[in-house]
């Protein structure tokens, strides 16, 4: 609660404290399902009536970072606007929709991330690949793979890019009938070395061939069979 700060004039004062909340929410300082500070006590922290605070709160409900569950308060659902909106978007019938915005995003991420890759990110992407195959089990290792890909798009150094492809997330991979087992993570393993290899040389060109081919090699005419 340390980093609210007293409000200012000319702009709506629930507007400036639904920024300041918005603030903690998108920073990581209320993560997930972390229930936010009642009505009572924000009133106090603000020095603002309740209306302006429930106003405040209204705000981020309406954008999707907030719930509020009756009888018990109100709860952090979303770090990103963008995420809750792609989440409320994507609906079953449209999981190919979202493979294919997901390749197109990690197609350029790819292309830039080869020129943007830093060594220590390097580093960490050589750490997920060894998770992929070494790790205690098919969990881990699916984690592993996960990590490594989304590494290879904040790599991008493009936030939007990142957001966007963190916001498609949900609908793709927390569903086990996606993967069938460890057979798939051990039979791409050629197409993981080469995005690696690509990136380690700074080669944008062989970034996008060495995702495409591994893209290729991920079956998903149906995720759901």
């Amino acid at each position: 609660m340390h980093h609210l700060h007293p409000t200012v004039r000319n702009v709506p004062l629930s507007v400036q404290i639904g920024a300041q909340l918005r603030e903690q929410i998108v920073n990581g300082t209320w993560p997930i399902d972390t229930k936010v500070p009642g009505e009572h006590e924000l009133m106090k922290t603000f020095g603002t009536s309740r209306n302006t605070v429930r106003e405040a709160l209204r705000a981020l409900v309406h954008l999707g970072l907030l719930e509020s569950r009756p009888g018990d308060g109100t709860y952090v659902r979303s770090t990103s606007e963008l995420g809750a909106v792609l989440g409320r978007r994507i609906s079953e019938e449209r999981i190919n929709e979202v493979f294919e915005v997901r390749e197109a995003l990690e197609i350029q991420a790819a292309r830039l991330a080869a020129q943007r890759i830093t060594e220590e990110q390097l580093e960490e992407l050589r750490g997920f690949l060894r998770g992929r195959y070494e790790g205690e089990d098919l969990q881990e290792r699916l984690q592993s793979d996960v990590k490594f890909h989304q590494a290879v798009v904040a790599a991008s150094g493009n936030p939007l890019i990142t957001e966007l492809h963190h916001g498609l997330e949900p609908a793709v991979i927390h569903d086990p009938s996606n993967y069938s087992g460890l057979d798939t993570l051990d039979f791409l393993r050629e197409e993981h070395e080469a995005i690696l290899d690509a990136l380690a040389k700074h080669d944008p060109d062989a970034a996008v061939e060495a995702t495409l081919s591994l893209l290729a090699g991920t079956d998903r005419s149906d995720p759901g069979e």
